[in-house]
């Protein structure tokens, strides 16, 4: 009768271990950086989207990309936000990736980046830029954009001091005092809390008629091939989250405020983000992220759009 008794006992551990690892399996763990690209998951989660679609889903926060980075690249998450550059930072570490979708900059306007300058400073257009310091953040998006600006203003890279400063808020602070930068390149709403203190803008991305800026929804190579089908329902409750933002932005004003971290005094006139559903990367943005990370002997080889991107290309 023991044995029988003992039997069942470990017959009924096993079957409650079972049915905990595959609870822990179907959790698909997202890593999200709290600014504007992440907010429609936020919103997906709210709404119980991912529920409905008959998946679960937990939003992991990181206050540093690089956090982000170090933790899938650890195997601790199946899906993050973040952007092309930092893909292929990790692609070349053996961390494989692909970008499911594209989060935020489909068009111009989307994921303002802007070139400010310290109150004061008499900086007003970008030739003004040479001889000064300019706050950036070596090796990432922000520093890919300041590239471009140059290209596109005609400005002589040589003749620009870029001062390395990866911390946002120390940038802020600096080009607020003008003391150890002149200006500084910032996304929002950092850069809208600049220009609200007295900063000129001198570039805004907005207003280039380019989708220089793009943040992607990365899954890596692993889960896509074990969860296809869970992965497409997580992306038709993030697409539907989008929408949902795009046609009723006031319902979400508060959680967009919060997850954004837009201050106080911002929050009457921080604009309501748009967001594009349904959409990839496309192909020639993928060639000039790649092109650039190359140049800058970042990467060792020219990744394909196949290798970064799961879908049809997108011309």
């Amino acid at each position: 009768m023991k044995i029988k008794l003992t039997a069942i006992i470990m017959a009924a551990m096993l079957f409650l271990s079972a049915c905990g690892s595959n609870g822990d399996e179907e959790k698909v763990k997202i890593g999200l950086l709290r600014i504007d690209d992440s907010i429609p998951f936020y919103v997906a989660e709210q709404e119980g989207l991912f529920k409905e679609m008959g998946v679960e889903a937990e939003l992991i926060s990181f206050s540093s990309s690089s956090d982000q980075s170090l933790a899938m690249e650890a195997g601790e998450l199946d899906m993050a936000m973040n952007d092309m550059i930092v893909q292929c930072l990790m692609k070349k570490n053996g961390t494989d990736t692909k970008a499911v979708a594209l989060a935020y900059g489909a068009v111009p306007e989307e994921g303002r980046f802007l070139v400010v300058a310290a109150p004061q400073s008499g900086i007003y257009t970008p030739q003004d830029l040479s001889g000064k310091n300019v706050g950036i953040s070596t090796n990432t998006m922000m520093d890919f954009l300041f590239e471009k600006f140059e290209n596109i203003y005609g400005l002589p890279s040589s003749e620009i001091n870029k001062v390395n400063m990866p911390n946002l808020s120390l940038r802020l602070e600096a080009v607020l005092s003008g003391s150890d930068l002149q200006a500084a390149i910032l996304p929002d709403p950092l850069a809208a809390y600049a220009v609200e203190k007295g900063c000129s803008v001198v570039i805004d991305d907005t207003a280039l008629g380019v989708n220089l800026s793009q943040s992607v929804v990365l899954a890596t190579d692993e889960f896509i091939n074990a969860n296809e089908e869970q992965l497409s329902k997580i992306l038709a409750a993030y697409n539907q989250a989008k929408e949902l933002l795009n046609e009723n932005p006031e319902k979400y004003r508060s959680l967009c405020l919060e997850i954004a971290n837009v201050p106080e005094e911002l929050s009457a006139s921080y604009p309501y983000p748009h967001y594009t559903p349904d959409v990839l990367p496309a192909e020639e943005y993928v060639g000039q992220v790649v092109d650039w990370l190359v140049s800058r002997e970042l990467i060792n080889e020219e990744y394909t759009y196949e290798d970064l991107v799961w879908g049809d290309s997108v011309e």
